[in-house]
């Protein structure tokens, strides 16, 4: 293999007629982490209602949130293409690596019938890509989590469709890397395989090898046209790692709960000090600052593109060095990187 090879764009046709380019970095809302009131009044509602008149390409909500009234239902396209997670993130102790604080874990049930639910009563003109089930106390063996989804997806033949690979027993933290690069090619009947990134291993380098073997596996058995989705990824510096080792689809939290400036992500306090004013009320501070995350993804975006024209690291500004030197070490963990 070349250099670089794990790095690409790929171009996905939805069955309603709106494309896909990846790479996509994808804003992502959900109630957990955030605050709900007695009343169901969350806290994500309102950091909607400021962030959608902005959002553009793609969006990500969680099926949970729907079925239970935390958003308001979707009625038309906000964004070219939807991305609904299954829901199962909101009921499980699983808190992605950008948390600060860890509210109480919903408990309201939540079996698949819930989230088919929330898929038979999408809008039929709204292109969207459908996540397959997934909840944290079920635990299935990789080929019976493919065979559900595939048996699943059947019923929705007119939206795209994510296999969310998860681990395949209760003591399990991690997904089951050569269990995957083994049976690569049943994953052949779905649009996207979809990876938590806390799942992919115990460390950024590690997350990156995972990625970088099941992606050149699925190359060999012919999968180069299906996308990887990094879930819970979404800051200026990691998610360009994940993107080296062959990911290209990344949602999560971090533009909400952090200021992305110079390369990484800030503290939402310190960004409000160095960008907007220690005038500006917290209200106005968060706002600002949704508008402003959501122009850097769109930057990082168009830098993750400009860097698969010329391979120039310096794209990246803050972080080229890093990126190329975080690089080198994944090449020489293995040559065929």
């Amino acid at each position: 293999m070349n250099n670089l090879v794990l790095v690409r764009s790929t171009k996905i046709t939805h069955p309603l007629g709106s494309d896909i380019q990846t790479p996509l970095l994808i804003p992502s809302f959900s109630s957990k982490g955030f605050g709900v009131s007695k009343r169901k009044k969350s806290e994500i509602r309102e950091i909607f209602t400021v962030a959608w008149p902005l959002l553009t390409d793609t969006m990500l909500v969680s099926a949970y949130d729907l079925f239970h009234n935390y958003l308001d239902p979707i009625e038309n396209a906000i964004t070219e293409i939807t991305f609904v997670d299954s829901g199962g993130y909101e009921i499980s102790d699983y808190h992605d690596l950008s948390a600060v604080y860890r509210y109480p874990v919903n408990h309201e049930e939540w079996p698949e019938e819930h989230l088919r639910s929330v898929y038979d009563n999408w809008p039929e003109h709204v292109p969207a890509v459908f996540v397959s089930y997934d909840h944290p106390d079920i635990h299935r063996s990789l080929n019976h989590q493919i065979s559900a989804a595939q048996r699943f997806f059947e019923n929705y033949p007119d939206q795209l469709h994510t296999l969310l690979i998860k681990p395949e027993t209760k003591g399990q933290l991690c997904i089951q890397k050569k269990n995957v690069v083994a049976n690569v090619d049943k994953l052949s009947s779905f649009h996207i395989v979809g990876l938590t990134e806390k799942e992919l291993g115990t460390s950024i380098f590690a997350r990156m090898t995972t990625l970088a073997a099941i992606r050149v596996a699925m190359d060999d058995a012919g999968l180069q046209k299906i996308p990887i989705h990094v879930f819970g990824s979404l800051d200026p510096l990691v998610s360009v790692l994940y993107f080296l080792a062959g990911a290209e689809i990344f949602d999560g939290l971090t533009w909400i709960r952090y200021g992305y400036t110079n390369g990484l992500a800030c503290y939402l306090n310190n960004y409000g000090v160095r960008r907007i004013g220690i005038k500006k009320t917290d209200d106005d501070v968060k706002a600002k600052t949704i508008e402003d995350n959501l122009k850097g993804l769109l930057d990082l975006t168009r830098q993750m593109r400009r860097f698969l024209l010329d391979r120039d690291f310096s794209v990246f500004e803050y972080n080229s060095d890093i990126l190329r030197e975080s690089y080198s070490l994944l090449r020489k963990k293995n040559k065929r990187f």
